[in-house]
């Protein structure tokens, strides 16, 4: 019995060996969704991840968040991102406008040739006409084609509504950095 108490605290203690992340110096709690962290005023659209490492011919996948909205009930979003390094696949919703009763209205359009995408997304629910909380609004994949780097960014045709069709302002939107090698 002795020598699995041995082999236990043995394990205990290599455990313990190592080092406890310093968050001032590896940013391990930097979320790019954390209202304390991002530098632009909300309400506001972002990406997560906010910096994508990728090898050439790799697909991936990044999310569009909206944060700070309140009595949010639809979105019109425009993605621009460098037609020769990046190609969608695909665009599916988010869950920010999900409800048990109701799919919500999301259609896309894609235009590769100038390098962007819109997509039009509404909140169709049941008991109430909006939502008001950080969500996913869509989940884009894209390819890289090329080496090099790139930024995805908004464009400013982006729109949010709420259920009367009146425009919300957007105060910050967030960019996403993608490297491939």
């Amino acid at each position: 019995m002795k020598p699995i108490y041995s082999i236990l605290i043995l394990f205990f203690f290599a455990s313990c060996m190592n080092e406890v992340p310093d968050p001032d110096v590896d940013h391990v709690f930097d979320n790019p969704l954390d209202e304390e962290e991002v530098e632009y005023a909300f309400p506001a659209l972002t990406f997560f991840p906010i910096v994508i490492a990728v090898s050439s011919g790799e697909d991936f996948d990044i999310e569009i968040f909206s944060m700070g909205f309140e009595n949010l009930a639809g979105a019109n979003i425009r993605v621009e991102y460098d037609k020769n390094r990046l190609e969608i696949s695909s665009i599916i919703p988010g869950t920010i406008f999900e409800d048990i009763n109701q799919e919500p209205i999301f259609f896309t359009e894609q235009n590769q040739a100038n390098g962007w995408a819109t997509i039009t997304s509404s909140y169709l629910g049941g008991q109430t006409t909006s939502v008001g909380q950080e969500g996913s609004v869509a989940q884009l994949t894209f390819t890289s084609i090329v080496s090099g780097q790139s930024t995805l960014t908004f464009g400013l045709e982006c729109e949010m509504v709420n259920p009367d069709d009146e425009t919300i302002q957007i105060n910050g939107f967030g960019e996403a950095v993608i490297t491939a090698n």
